[in-house]
């Protein structure tokens, strides 16, 4: 019992308190090193898949993700975990990935772990699963309610700065230009390329 008392007091800081059962029977399931990370710009969290028998399978959440943040990432992660049991090597975010995932949001939502305002979002989320939360604008501008951490004034979403303004982005510079569909078109400063950033992705101005 001591183990699952460990368990439990470890990760209470992170997830919300209705999910911790349901989370520690998941980590009992397989040989698993769950891992928190600093914050990173790209990916909120990473699953990696055993390389030889007897090693672990390795799952990385970025620390910094308030709790229901930090819960759906595992979910995302641990989807992954289950598809590679179940199915080996397969395509990343194939169907058997959603299916996973699928599954696994409707488990948790049914035990009334989210706000309302999440459980709304996550259920439209659910009918095409996007490859990562961040491609989900509704999603992430819900989940955003739930931050406690304070937000620096020059840190902000691409979709609050003004057009042609300049913003910084994984170490690299760009111009905001305009939006097509989803997303917006900006130009990367050093030598003119384009690319694609969805209108919540945090950034520098």
């Amino acid at each position: 019992m001591k183990k699952l008392f460990d368990l439990r007091t470890n990760l209470m800081p992170f997830i919300p308190e209705k999910s911790l059962d349901e989370v520690v029977v998941l980590l009992q399931k397989y040989p698993i090193h769950l891992g928190l990370m600093a914050p990173r710009s790209r990916v909120f969290g990473d699953y990696r898949a055993p390389q030889k028998r007897g090693e672990f399978h390795k799952i990385t959440v970025n620390g910094d993700l308030n709790k229901y943040a930090f819960l759906i990432t595992f979910l995302h992660e641990y989807a992954h975990l289950q598809t590679f049991a179940n199915y080996g090597h397969v395509q990343s975010h194939g169907n058997e990935w959603k299916s996973a995932f699928r599954q696994l949001l409707r488990e948790f939502i049914q035990l009334d772990i989210f706000p309302e305002d999440i459980r709304l979002a996550l259920q439209n989320y659910m009918i095409k699963v996007p490859a990562s939360t961040a491609t989900d604008p509704r999603l992430m501008r819900v989940l955003e309610r739930y931050n406690t951490r304070k937000r620096p004034e020059n840190e902000m979403t691409v979709e609050q700065l003004p057009n042609k303004a300049r913003f910084k982005y994984n170490g690299e510079f760009f111009e905001k230009g305009e939006r097509l569909r989803k997303n917006y078109t900006c130009i990367r400063l050093s030598d003119g390329a384009k690319f694609r950033f969805s209108p919540v992705a945090n950034v520098t101005l």
